[in-house]
Formats: structure tokens, sequence, C-alpha cells
């Protein structure tokens, strides 16, 4: 009889264990719960959003250097889904909108796609539009002849003489469309606020056969340097101010004067050479017992001569009226005081104050204070001992001086007495 105890077992390998159906449908079922369990949790403490961002710009992608796109790209949406914790670290400065160009080797009408670019995060995004229609053209350079254009006002008393640009000739280059509608490029020169010939950097620019700018295009050199030489236009002249008639009786004209003094005429030259100043239209002052001042135009310009500084063509005319009727004034007690005293000198002057008596327009002395007289006398010269001497008056301008009392005045000089110095008490020394 065979042991069966001491028999050896038959192995048993790895594929030795075969799940039933019943088992398999439970992993599988159980999996699917953990998946749905997963996500449930997940979406309860990191939910997805979904987050829209208008108004980006798009932006054309690579192209070869001859290519440019023409068509002006509008602007366009995202739509970005994903956890809110991922969606939240994204900047609106973090998306960009691309025309997908990888296709594109030639000139041409295309529809092109549109590819949003953004940080990693996000689970799904779109893009509003998706494509779009762009034309892309080839772009070229052309060399074309600069022409100078001077801009100066008419009324300007400045004109340009003459313009040396440093190129007479610049190159234009941008999509054919563009360049082929470029009728000429101009260089606009214009004065500033310089009064002499200067030099300075314009800027270009193109124009269709219609004066339009082509700013599509681009034009090099970008500035321009011009020596500018300008010269004034026409001729300075002075003005004379015409008046007529005649104030009332006891006014008088002080002065007339008009403004600006002088202008500046253009016109023929052999009607400048011989014109040496204009007059103004006459400003009655018939009866006036007052200052006039008066806006009037010029009389009597030559044929063909113009006013183009001011440009109104026309001046102020100012007359000063004063009343004339004399009435004579005396001013007391003025204080007489002594000049040119010689250092180490004393003056007294008996008496301290005289009456002076001057005579002159009523308006004017209306007006007038003593402080206005200056009642001096002169002692250059002079040591000390008593003198009689006349006090020098001076009265402002349009005054007349009448007479003084009285006529001399006692001058006392004498030197000043200098004050004794106190000697030092001297200190008793201490005893050794």
């Amino acid at each position: 009889m065979r042991d069966h105890a001491s028999s050896p077992a038959s192995p048993i390998g790895p594929l030795a264990f075969r799940p039933t159906r019943v088992q398999v449908a439970r992993f599988a079922f159980s999996l699917l719960i953990a998946t749905i369990l997963w996500g449930w949790v997940t979406e309860l403490n990191d939910p997805f959003i979904t987050v829209r961002y208008r108004e980006l710009d798009v932006s054309a992608g690579p192209l070869d250097d001859s290519l440019r796109v023409v068509t002006t790209l509008p602007r366009a949406s995202v739509i970005l889904r994903g956890p809110e914790s991922r969606i939240d670290e994204i900047d609106r400065d973090e998306i960009s909108v691309v025309l997908d160009t990888s296709e594109v080797t030639q000139a041409g009408e295309y529809r092109l796609e549109l590819d949003v670019v953004t940080p990693e995060g996000p689970s799904s995004k779109s893009v509003d539009p998706e494509e779009l229609p762009v034309t892309i053209e080839q772009e070229i350079s052309e060399v074309i002849p600069l022409e100078v254009r001077h801009a100066v006002p008419q009324d300007d008393p400045r004109e340009i003489t003459s313009t040396v640009a440093e190129t007479t000739q610049v190159t234009v280059s941008g999509p054919s469309s563009s360049v082929g509608r470029v009728e000429e490029v101009i260089l606009p020169v214009s004065l500033g606020n310089h009064q002499s010939s200067f030099e300075e950097a314009f800027t270009p620019y193109a124009v269709d056969s219609e004066e339009q700018r082509v700013s599509e295009v681009q034009i090099l050199p970008e500035q321009i340097r011009t020596s500018v030489e300008i010269r004034s236009r026409g001729k300075t002249v002075s003005v004379i101010p015409v008046i007529e008639g005649v104030p009332a009786e006891g006014f008088s004209v002080q002065q007339r004067a008009a403004l600006p003094d002088s202008i500046v005429v253009d016109g023929p030259d052999e009607a400048l050479e011989s014109l040496l100043f204009v007059n103004t239209e006459p400003v009655s002052i018939a009866g006036a017992t007052q200052s006039i001042s008066s806006e009037v135009g010029l009389s009597e310009l030559p044929p063909g001569v113009t006013v183009i500084e001011p440009e109104s063509g026309k001046v102020e005319v100012r007359v000063a009226i004063e009343d004339t009727t004399s009435t004579a004034q005396t001013l007391t007690g003025l204080r007489v005081e002594p000049i040119n005293l010689e250092p180490g000198l004393a003056a007294v002057i008996e008496p301290e104050g005289v009456n002076v008596t001057v005579d002159g327009p009523g308006s004017t002395l209306s007006s007038m204070t003593p402080s206005d007289v200056k009642t001096r006398v002169d002692v250059s010269g002079l040591g000390p001992g008593t003198y009689e001497v006349a006090p020098d008056i001076t009265v402002p301008q349009g005054v007349t001086w009448v007479g003084n009392s009285p006529e001399m005045v006692q001058v006392t000089i004498s030197a000043v007495q200098e004050t004794p110095r106190a000697s030092p008490i001297p200190q008793a020394s201490p005893d050794a």
C-alpha cells in the first residue's frame, strides 16, 4: 500500500487562480464606485468652474520675413474650464490668442484657426471665433524721391529761402498693396520759433494720389536732417500818429504815441524802398478834456503795399491831454538840507525851513506833495564859520519854480567835538 502522507505535494503556480465572472464584475463595480466617490469628493473640495475672458488681442504667428498679415485682426473671447484653484491662478495677461500661420508659405487669402495659449491648469479651453479669414501679402521695398514742403502760414513775416535735406530719396517698405498706393513721400519743413537760419530733423510721411496718408508703410530714414535758410518778409517802418482838432480851452496835448510804434509791410520792392513811415488814420481830439485812446487803421499806403504785422492792420493811438491852467501854489516849511559837508564838520541852518512858490498845470499841482520838491544848500569846500547861502530848489517836470522865502539862509559850520575816552583804571598787582 502506497503511503500518501509521504508523497510530495503538487506545486500551485500564480496562474492557478482564475477569478470568476462574478469576482470580475464585483471588482469593476468597486472601481467605478471609488472613481465616482473620488470625483464627488474632489468636486466638493475644488469645484470645476468656467471663466470667460472677453476682448483679447489676436496676434499673428511667425511668418517668413517677406510675408505680412494685412488684415486687421479682431479681438476674441476665450473660455477656460477647470478646477477653481487652477483657474484662479491664471491672470488675463497670461492668456494669448495666436493666429495659426504654420501652413502659410506664400501670399494669398486664407482661413486660419486661432490657438489659445495658457499656463497649465485648465481642463478645457475654447476660443470665439475659432478661425478668421485673413489676407497675407508679400512685403516689398521701393526707393521713392523725397519732396520737401514748406509749412509757413501766409501771414507769417518770415519766409524760407532755401532748404537742403541730407538725402533726396527714401526707402518705403510694407505690404505690396500699401506700397503700391504711395504716390509721393513728403518732408514737411516748419519754422517753429526760429528767427534765423537753422538745421533740424523732420519726419517724412507717405501719401496716396488723393493726398491721404499711407500709414501702413515704413519710411527709412525715419528722420531727415535739413538745413533751412529763412529771412523776414517785408520791411519795418515807423508809425506816425495823426490827430485833428484841438482840446478844450485850458487843456493841451502833452504827448501822442502809436502802439506799436512800428509795423511790418510787404509789397513791390520799388514801393518799399522809398517807404520810411506810415500815418495813422486821424484821431479827433476836438474839445477833449481828458486823455484819449483809439484803435485806428493806417492811411495812404502805397499801391500794392499791405500790412503783415500786426495781422489786424490796426494800431492804437494814445493822446495824453492835461489841464494847462496855471495856478501858483506855495509850499511852506520845506526843510533845507546841507549837501557835500566835509567829514568832521556839522552844519546848522537858520531858518530850518523855507517857503517855496511853484506854478504849473492845475492837474499836476493837485497831485504834487511837499516831498516832490527838494530844497538843499551846497556847502562843499566851506570850513567852520557862518555863511549866507541861497538854497537850490528842485521841482518835478512840468512844474515851474517861482521863488522862495527867505531867498537866503544862514549856515553855521563847526567842527565836531570828539568825546574824550575815559582812562582805564590800573589794577593792583597781587601780593607775592
